[in-house]
């Protein structure tokens, strides 16, 4: 049985990394100024990040499972990274269960355009929990900077307390190329911003009327772009001609999309966001699991 390090001040987290992770083979990641591409060649790679610094982007490639928990992620500056739109994690043909949680990721670097966290493992189960990702800045001619995209499909999505900011989008969840069986969004906030140069965009939550597999949200918020209506902040919108969405009480709901279940609550929460600043990062310690 793994050994889990818990903080009783800290909300346990739904999910738990894959059973036997400690002993899997490691990899460290040490670069800071260029992209690390971690190979799982097949099996199982525990990933371990510095804690004394924060390194550059990774791509975690043909595992089957793989774990980080913890460490700090500093975007480039730049929008593409070896030839392809930057991404600071970004999950490849893997089969397993990929678990990120405890990262920071900082997007706030001059030049910078980069994604959060995207995903083409159209076989694996993506869980993020615990994760923080600040200040993306995208366009629409460039990299589009989504706090989360499994572009290239998922077996399913796990999402527990996630807090970003972007000045473009937000979490982008629809089936454009690749399948996604199965997703859900738990205690998340996402907050728009005017950083940069703002270049259309402003969505924070993207699906799709065309979309048949089931989405899950719960005590899910959306902070529009300073000056952009919550009811535009969100797609489909309300001025969607299929499904559109329905905003009560700053509540947004879409009742002619049978497959989303719950709501996108308008603002931030109450109590501040679900991955506070300094929560995560370098000196991570886990809280646990249900």
């Amino acid at each position: 049985m793994d050994v889990v390090a818990a903080s009783t001040s800290r909300p346990a987290l739904s999910w738990r990394p894959p059973a036997g992770y400690a002993n899997y083979p490691v990899t460290k990641v040490t670069a800071t100024t260029s992209l690390t591409t971690v190979s799982g060649r097949g099996g199982d790679v525990l990933i371990k990040l510095p804690t004394d610094r924060a390194v550059g982007p990774i791509t975690i490639a043909d595992c089957r499972n793989a774990v980080i928990i913890g460490g700090s992620i500093k975007a480039l500056p730049s929008a593409k990274v070896a030839g392809h739109d930057q991404r600071a994690i970004y999950v490849r043909n893997c089969t397993g269960t990929v678990h990120i949680e405890g990262v920071h990721i900082n997007g706030a670097v001059t030049g910078a355009q980069t994604d959060g966290i995207a995903a083409n493992a159209p076989r694996a189960i993506l869980q993020i929990q615990n994760v923080r990702v600040d200040g993306l800045r995208g366009m629409s001619t460039g990299n589009h900077a989504d706090v989360f995209q499994p572009w290239g499909g998922l077996r399913e999505y796990r999402i527990d307390r996630l807090t970003g900011s972007s000045n473009f989008q937000g979490l982008h969840v629809f089936e454009n190329t690749g399948p996604i069986g199965r997703g859900t969004i738990r205690n998340t906030n996402i907050v728009g911003t005017n950083d940069g140069t703002v270049s259309k965009g402003g969505y924070y939550i993207w699906t799709d009327c065309n979309d048949d597999y089931p989405l899950a949200l719960d005590g899910v918020y959306v902070a529009p772009r300073p000056g952009r209506p919550f009811g535009q902040s969100v797609w489909p919108s309300v001025t969607h001609k299929q499904c559109a969405a329905k905003v009560a009480n700053g509540v947004a709901t879409w009742p002619k999309d049978g497959s989303i279940t719950g709501s996108v609550k308008q603002g931030r929460p109450s109590s501040g966001d679900f991955v506070p600043a300094g929560s995560v990062g370098r000196s991570y310690t886990s809280p646990g699991y249900r």
